[in-house]
């Protein structure tokens, strides 16, 4: 189809004629389109849903990171596995990871926020956190990974006639799907558990700065 349509970037055509590409390829682009859309729908209804829950813009912000680490994942899979990024596959792997990426970094700022009000300092805070989240996070992640192993290694079983195949074709159709999210999941979990609570860091040091700054120009302003 690239050729066809450099081929036909220099064909001269009668009057009143178009040269359109059709069956599969536009049902592909109509699957695209769907996608982007309801990819970004998806993350906006995350975002307000966040905001909402915790009152804030800043940690949703924060949470929503952990989106951009799939990301890198999914293609870093897409790589090593040297498969094509499928619209239909790999895009519907990579909604489906929004709310698992998303559900380990509220994990850890929600046990973080509790234990600020408790009146435990920022640092000790994240650093308990982390430590106590790490677990369920990992448990998490691991057991949504191991799910995918019979997808990424082609292993079948067939429980009409008990036998085990090596190679099927169920297994090469979620093959992309399967990569996508696995490697997406990891990579995220990683950086998550240390990205994640370096931010929340910054973003209440930030807030402190911003708070003390804004009490000395009250105080320069109206101390004569």
């Amino acid at each position: 189809r690239a050729e066809a349509e450099k081929r036909l970037a220099s064909f001269a055509l009668p009057p009143g004629y178009t040269i359109r590409f059709t069956g599969e390829f536009e049902m592909q682009q109509e699957s695209e389109d769907f996608l982007k859309k309801a990819f970004i729908i998806s993350l906006l209804l995350l975002y307000f849903i966040m905001v909402l829950q915790y009152n804030s813009i800043t940690q949703p912000l924060i949470i929503m990171t952990s989106v951009v680490f799939s990301f890198g994942g999914v293609f870093l899979g897409l790589s090593l596995m040297n498969q094509s990024f499928g619209i239909i596959m790999t895009g519907v792997g990579v909604i489906s990871l929004l709310g698992i990426v998303v559900k380990n970094a509220i994990v850890l700022i929600d046990y973080t926020n509790q234990l600020r009000e408790r009146g435990l300092p920022v640092r000790e805070a994240v650093t308990m956190a982390g430590c106590t989240r790490v677990r369920p996070v990992l448990l998490t992640a691991i057991t949504s990974i191991l799910g995918f192993v019979p997808m990424l290694t082609g292993i079948n079983f067939d429980f009409t006639t008990m036998e085990l195949s090596l190679s099927s074709e169920s297994t090469q159709w979620w093959f992309s799907l399967a990569s996508a999210v696995s490697f997406g999941l990891a990579f995220s979990t990683m950086l998550t558990l240390v990205v994640v609570p370096v931010l929340y860091s910054l973003n209440q040091s930030g807030t402190l700065a911003f708070s003390r700054a804004r009490k000395w120009l009250h105080s320069m302003y109206w101390s004569p």
